[in-house]
């Protein structure tokens, strides 16, 4: 017998998620009008042509991986199935021959099963086509009906006999923009993305806003992940990152207030800038990256006291997840190396923060703020458009570094409790506060290089040094990443460093 006329198939099976043919006929239809439109965006400049087959789509293309790639990051995608080969006039020996020839060596050493769905075309038994091209790869492979290694699937349609035997997974979800705006509270740390994830995985159009305590160095960390959210996640969308400088607020916060109640009241203060940037969006709720007793502002106590300071609701699609699950989810969703190099500014205080909080006590120290720097802040709000901005943008300032130049003056900008339990060999400390009050004393005529706990505040006060004058920069990373290169000798031994006359003037 001869070959059976096939041929290989520039085409792309594409399923919705299952929740979505649920919906009502004129929800369905418009679900599905974002998701093709979705899925348009997501493939660019890649030539295609996509189409509706009753409750799944038709993706044809010649670039068959790129596009699948481009599909695993559409919200509202189940999975899809490239089409690996065609039978136009198809009968139970064309369908047999076919299998033979395209999935032999697939199934070799392997059990599968063959299914069959009739959409159109040819009244076939469904049962006799499984039965018969499951037969004609029995000894090659072995039948298993039950938990099958490969599944041979054969569409019957009005266009011949479909034949593929990949699934691939989407996202799940249901379209992104299907729902309202919500604004997203971001630090660049592991948990804000994937909870912004989480929450465009619902069909809702997200936008960030980064409070900065961190200069302009933390900015450009928090702009590369915003960045990548949106250029993996959100085709079809433009969202936007709102720059809000915190830095006034926080000296004025630290100038008046007991340092226990700082962790909440910064809180405070940030949902409410939020809420006045959401309300200019018409957003309708904020998004946190909080994680119930991950530290010490988000106890449920902490968390009532925090949340009358927004007048929208707070969704919190993380309160239930461990920090691992978290970092698991950031490697998923691409943001978890981007992330691993963001200080968070944590430790605002060497005081130990209120683990419980009234909130009636939270709210009078809070009045006696100056509230004119936070609407101040508000106003100046810079808005970044995540696809429009330019790339120059991402480029790092020149504030961190990797290596510690030959004769540069190493300090350690630790508390000093910490300080004592491990420090780079020779380097001075100064805590933050200090070393804030007194840098502009030090010598000009040397190299400043800076490190402290989390990452954080040294790469602030390197900012402050360049702009006053200074030759100054901050190790990447904090101590644990620095103590762990200086353990396997990745960092060099500095020499004549940590002058401790600076540190003890």
């Amino acid at each position: 017998m001869s070959e059976p006329s096939t041929h290989r198939p520039a085409l792309i099976i594409v399923r919705p998620a299952p929740e979505m043919q649920l919906k009502s006929s004129p929800t369905r239809r418009r679900f599905r009008n974002i998701l093709m439109r979705n899925i348009r965006a997501a493939l660019g400049g890649i030539p295609h042509e996509l189409t509706v087959d009753q409750g799944r789509l038709l993706l044809h293309t010649t670039e068959i991986d790129a596009a699948g790639r481009s599909l695993e990051r559409v919200f509202g995608v189940a999975s899809y199935s490239p089409v690996d080969v065609v039978v136009p006039e198809p009968d139970i020996d064309s369908l047999r021959e076919a299998a033979r020839a395209h999935f032999t060596e697939v199934v070799r050493g392997r059990t599968y099963a063959v299914r069959c769905k009739r959409h159109a075309g040819p009244r076939l038994s469904q049962r006799e086509v499984e039965r018969q091209v499951g037969a004609a790869l029995d000894g090659p492979g072995r039948v298993d009906l039950g938990d099958p290694e490969v599944e041979l699937r054969i569409d019957l349609t009005d266009q011949g006999a479909w034949l593929f035997g990949r699934r691939f997974p989407g996202p799940g979800g249901v379209p992104l923009g299907v729902q309202d705006r919500a604004l997203a509270l971001i630090s660049g740390g592991f948990d804000s993305p994937v909870a912004a994830w989480y929450t465009m995985r619902r069909g809702v159009g997200v936008d960030h806003v980064f409070c900065n305590l961190g200069g302009a160095t933390h900015e450009n960390m928090v702009l590369q992940v915003a960045h990548r959210l949106a250029e993996r996640w959100a085709p079809g969308d433009r969202p936007r990152l709102f720059v809000v400088d915190f830095l006034p607020v926080v000296a004025d916060m630290r100038d008046r207030l007991p340092g226990e109640v700082w962790q909440v009241v910064l809180k405070r203060l940030m949902y409410r800038a939020a809420e006045a940037l959401a309300r200019e969006r018409r957003a309708q709720a904020l998004v946190t990256g909080e994680a119930l007793s991950q530290v010490s502002s988000q106890t449920l106590s902490n968390l009532n006291s925090i949340d009358s300071a927004s007048g929208l609701p707070v969704l919190r699609p993380l309160i239930g997840f461990d920090k691992s699950e978290i970092l698991s989810l950031a490697r998923r969703i691409g943001t978890y190396d981007l992330c691993e190099g963001v200080p968070e500014f944590c430790a605002l205080s060497n005081s130990k923060p209120l683990v419980s909080s009234r909130r009636g006590r939270i709210e009078a120290e809070e009045a006696k703020l100056d509230a004119g720097l936070l609407e101040q802040a508000i106003r100046e709000a810079r808005e970044i458009d995540l696809f429009g901005m330019d790339r120059a943008a991402l480029v790092e300032p020149d504030v961190l570094i990797d290596e510690i130049p030959a004769g540069a003056e190493v300090i350690d900008c630790q508390p000093p409790r910490r300080y004592r339990d491990w420090h780079l060999p020779g380097a001075a400390n100064i805590p933050p506060d200090e070393f804030a009050r007194r840098f502009r004393d030090f010598p000009t005529d040397r190299h400043y290089v800076l490190y402290c706990l989390r990452g954080a505040n040294a790469p602030l006060l390197a900012e402050r040094m360049q702009r006053a004058g200074f030759h100054a920069h901050a190790l990447r990373g904090g101590v644990a990443r620095l103590r762990r290169a200086w353990e396997r000798g990745d960092v060099s031994v500095v020499g004549e460093v940590g002058d401790e006359t600076v540190a003890g003037d």
